[in-house]
């Protein structure tokens, strides 16, 4: 749409005569713009000129010995003209406008944006209690003090930025990370079993390996000493590092009874509606908002307004009641789901780097309850760093040739 021409209006002229084509040669040689003109029919024809020239329109037609007639008026200025003697009309709209603007002073609706761990109520609390609710007026809010007031509310959060447009408060925060341990990379260490295995390869990085592949270990034995022998075998401590990758095998088993209950949609479903006023809420329907038994409850809301432009205090809500019924599950599907649990806490247990050789399930049913067991040879690093205790820098020092004074 050509919006300067819809700002300053457009008419519709209807030009009759022997020659109305005529039309057309004298409004260009009059610089007149005009456009999407109709080819003669029955010695008629129209043409759209801008506003401005609507008056001009008939005394130029008659010159040519023929006849202009406005048929239409387009634009914005039309549009006023049909508006001006409707005064009810004018009076809503202006009272809504009213509305509108006094009305996007207020917040009616706060969004929460950011959060991983930290509930959206406990946000929400801080914000009431910094000023920032629905109702509160925010022109005269200080976005710092909201700010640093969360802030101070809520420990868990690192930054936030608060936004309000057309009654709309756009809260987005950032949650502070857990800051990892400081690794002291000159203390000294050992490298243990974590956990029961075949050791297949022993990688020192540094210290001496004290197990060799072939070796089966226990969980906390050594498996790379926190020691070094460096030249004339001299031993000296050291932070042992390394990896020691082993076969463990596990077993697990989970139990569930034989017949798990489904649901199962019947398709019939039950609406209502509500209107919320601000804090107001107005039930459309009779009765308790609780749905009965065998049914689920599924509440969506809509809030008028336009995202980005303003916000209504106006909310609808609906809630359905879809209805249930409760089926069997099948021991089969129930059986596969606890294979899959069972191989997602095996793959959880050996970490990214672990290998899973070889698995075997094995089901059995008693006295209603199903068992599902799992049993798994892996491939996985073993080793775990910790401290060398008092007992092993004695060893260690136990270690350390003595040398003899010279004779004189």
């Amino acid at each position: 749409m050509n919006w300067a021409r819809y700002v300053t209006g457009w008419v519709t002229a209807e030009i009759s005569g022997v020659e109305p084509e005529r039309m057309l040669t004298a409004l260009a040689d009059r610089g007149v713009a005009f456009w999407d003109a109709t080819p003669p029919k029955d010695f008629t024809m129209t043409v759209q000129v801008p506003a401005r020239a609507a008056k001009g329109i008939e005394p130029l037609a008659a010159g040519l010995g023929c006849t202009g007639v406005i048929r239409a008026r387009h634009g914005l200025p039309a549009l006023a003209a049909k508006f001006r003697r409707r005064y009810a009309l004018l009076g809503c709209l202006a009272l809504a406008l009213a509305v509108l603007y006094v009305g996007s002073a207020y917040i009616w609706e706060i969004d929460v944006t950011g959060n991983e761990t930290i509930p959206d109520g406990v946000i929400r609390q801080a914000l009431s209690q910094c000023g920032v609710d629905i109702g509160s007026y925010w022109p005269g809010m200080s976005q710092d003090m909201v700010r640093n007031g969360v802030i101070l509310r809520v420990p868990g959060i690192r930054w936030m930025t608060v936004t309000i447009r057309g009654g709309h408060a756009k809260v987005i925060v950032r949650e502070a990370r857990e800051h990892l341990p400081l690794v002291d990379r000159k203390a000294l260490t050992k490298v243990v079993a974590v956990k029961a295995g075949l050791v297949e390869k022993v990688e020192p990085l540094r210290g001496t390996a004290v197990t060799e592949p072939g070796k089966a270990v226990l969980p906390g034995e050594e498996l790379i000493g926190g020691f070094e022998t460096g030249r004339f075998s001299v031993v000296a401590p050291t932070k042992g590092i390394g990896r020691v990758t082993a076969r463990t095998w596990y077993e697990m088993t989970v139990k569930c009874p034989t017949e798990l209950a489904d649901k199962v949609p019947t398709g019939k479903k039950n609406t209502r509606w509500a209107l919320i006023l601000g804090k107001t809420r107005i039930n459309l329907y009779k009765g308790s908002s609780i749905c009965p038994s065998g049914c689920d409850k599924i509440i969506t809301s809509h809030t008028l307004g336009s995202a980005g432009l303003f916000t209504l205090p106006i909310t609808v809500e609906k809630t359905v009641c879809a209805g249930y019924e409760t089926q069997a599950e099948q021991t089969r599907q129930a059986r596969e789901e606890m294979e899959q649990q069972l191989m997602d806490v095996l793959l959880d247990k050996i970490g990214q780097d672990g290998q899973v050789l070889q698995s075997r399930f094995n089901a059995s049913e008693k006295n209603g309850v199903l068992y599902v067991t799992l049993r798994a040879e892996c491939r996985e690093q073993i080793g775990g760093e910790v401290p060398l205790t008092a007992e092993d820098l004695a060893a260690i020092q136990a270690k350390i040739p003595v040398k003899e004074e010279k004779e004189q």
